[in-house]
């Protein structure tokens, strides 16, 4: 398929229209998932490793709590998620006269959904296909004072190994952050933050997507580690 096409993110909050457009789109061979609203939308990609990432957003305009248009801002606006590409959809005619970052079409929505798959197909066979994606760098790694002091009176061995995955956690949050794995983990906060354990020590990343950079904050050191 045109650009790569294979998983949509199908945004629509009328339930009859989103289990119809899925089934239809299943049927001609794409895998989909779906949601009911752009606040849903967010929070689903916010709390999914990028491998896990639509393809291609289908995204209708009229939305409950967060319309299309407010869902496109905070996409453009995120780090993480402004690589994705939106196919915007509405019941107005016409696209917007200005081109919009990111927005790879408008569509027109028929009055039944399967029409709106095939509309959809033949639209992303005359896209031109996907550029490659430009190649990511690690995130910048910044310990606090009292980060370093914490890790400077850890053992030398443990030191390493900590150090090690603090600098692997940095090349993993500009490409496909895993949410849990046997040493990292995305915590659910406000204020994104990745926990970092290693034989037992636990370290807290602050992430800011904007300056691309891990802070780290807390250092916490079992008991057996410490020094006397």
């Amino acid at each position: 398929m045109a650009l790569g096409v294979h998983h949509l993110l199908l945004v629509e909050d009328d339930r009859s229209w989103r289990e119809r457009v899925d089934r239809a789109a299943r049927e001609v061979g794409f895998l989909v998932s779906s949601v009911a609203d752009g606040a849903e939308a967010l929070d689903w990609l916010r709390h999914r490793p990028r491998a896990q990432h639509p393809d291609l957003i289908l995204l209708d305009l009229m939305l409950p709590r967060l319309d299309g248009w407010e869902v496109y801002g905070q996409l453009r606006t995120n780090a993480r998620l402004r690589h994705l590409s939106v196919m915007m959809m509405s019941t107005a005619s016409g696209a917007p006269e200005v081109p919009l970052q990111g927005v790879v079409g408008f569509l027109r929505k028929p009055t039944q959904p399967e029409a709106l798959v095939r509309v959809l197909s033949e639209r992303l066979r005359e896209l031109p296909g996907r550029p490659p994606e430009p190649p990511r760098v690690p995130y910048a790694l910044r310990l606090t004072d009292e980060s370093l002091y914490a890790l400077h009176a850890l053992p030398a061995p443990i030191r390493h190994a900590v150090r090690v995955h603090l600098l692997r956690a940095a090349e993993l949050a500009a490409t496909e952050l895993p949410l849990a794995s046997s040493w990292l983990m995305a915590l659910h906060s406000d204020q994104p933050s990745l926990l970092v354990t290693v034989e037992g020590v636990r370290v807290v990343l602050e992430v800011d997507d904007a300056a691309c950079a891990l802070t780290a904050s807390i250092v916490i050191v079992p008991s057996h580690l410490r020094c006397a």
